[in-house]
């Protein structure tokens, strides 16, 4: 029997297959979900996936300097980053120009080559 739960990650990593970052919406209130919820007390028919903006905010970050994955040679940033519509998520922020990362910097949300979900400095300001 598939949990709530185990079909809420199942969505979420079915939209980042598809390179689509999407967030959980309750359809009766409106009300996004955090991904760490899980859908927990929601019927998995209650939820909806709506687009997310991409648009983020660099919640704290950590650089790892040992390599635990051959695709990530080190140093790399693991972060927690707030998205513009509430929920956090763990994911890389890759800075192809050698950007420095600050605590609240604005970040924007894109997909690697290989189809991973990372952000990146998003140096244009929030409409």
């Amino acid at each position: 029997m598939l949990l709530a739960s185990d079909h809420f990650e199942r969505c979420f990593l079915d939209f980042i297959a598809r390179r689509e970052l999407r967030v959980p919406r309750l359809r009766g209130s409106g009300e996004i979900l955090g991904y760490a919820s899980h859908g927990y007390g929601a019927n998995p028919d209650d939820i909806e996936w709506i687009p997310a903006s991409g648009r983020a905010t660099l919640h704290s970050y950590a650089v790892y300097r040992q390599q635990y994955h051959p695709d990530f040679p080190p140093p790399y940033n693991v972060a927690h980053v707030a998205l513009a519509e509430g929920p956090r998520l763990v994911s890389r922020i890759a800075t192809d120009d050698g950007t420095p990362l600050a605590i609240g910097m604005p970040l924007r949300a894109r997909f690697d080559p290989a189809g991973r979900l990372e952000f990146v400095p998003d140096p244009t300001p929030a409409a």
